[in-house]
């Protein structure tokens, strides 16, 4: 495998995952209207962050820490906490009218620091991010390790690039076609995001427990 391979390699894989649903895009979809079309590269960015770290750790050999059951029930737990917080926060935040998506639909807001956090807090929170990380993400890291110290570097920009790409072409699409969501469809839109929030978050915080049990 050549670099350029790794690298190709890596962002049809991790374009295959950004496509799944999942809290990252729930959040994408959710904060666009408000943030405008810089919403998909700033949780990239936040995204990003997240996961340098891990390649960092996988490249480190510590990949068997993550894989521990008291470990992952934790994981589990927590993110589950998390996630249904986050759903439940965006789900009042539409019902008690506190945010007005129609007088903002023109006048992009700025709060990028607190968008990379969310970008950061939706992927810690996804128990399933691990694992992901743990296996096949593992996999691609020891393969990587083939090019020495190079090779993790590529893996994770080809990696990261396919996130940017995903999710920066679903906020321009939602932004431009704004006006033909926005009002009651769009708060159908975000309900349904927060719902899938916190059903993911329940879903994590009930596995955690089984597992614990």
């Amino acid at each position: 495998m050549e670099l350029i391979s790794l690298f190709f390699l890596s962002f049809g894989v991790g374009f295959s995952g950004a496509m799944m649903p999942g809290p990252l895009l729930a959040v994408g979809i959710a904060e666009t209207p408000r943030h405008g079309w810089q919403t998909g590269p700033v949780i990239s960015i936040g995204h990003a962050i997240a996961e340098i770290g891990v390649v960092v750790l996988l490249a480190l050999g510590v990949a068997a820490v993550a894989q521990h059951p008291t470990v992952t029930s934790t994981i589990s737990i927590v993110g589950g906490v998390a996630l249904v917080l986050m759903g439940a926060t965006m789900a009042i935040d539409i019902l008690r009218g506190r945010v007005n998506y129609d007088s903002q639909a023109d006048k992009p807001k700025g709060g990028h620091r607190l968008l990379m956090g969310k970008g950061i807090t939706a992927s810690l929170s996804n128990p399933y991010w691990f694992v992901w990380w743990a296996t096949t993400g593992l996999a691609f890291v020891t393969k990587s390790l083939e090019f020495g110290f190079i090779g993790p570097i590529v893996f994770y920009f080809g990696h990261i690039m396919s996130d940017f790409v995903w999710f920066s072409l679903v906020s321009a699409l939602l932004w431009q076609g704004k006006r033909l969501i926005m009002g009651t469809g769009l708060k159908v839109l975000i309900l349904a995001c927060a719902a899938f929030l916190v059903f993911l978050g329940i879903s994590f915080f009930i596995d955690g427990i089984t597992e614990i049990s």
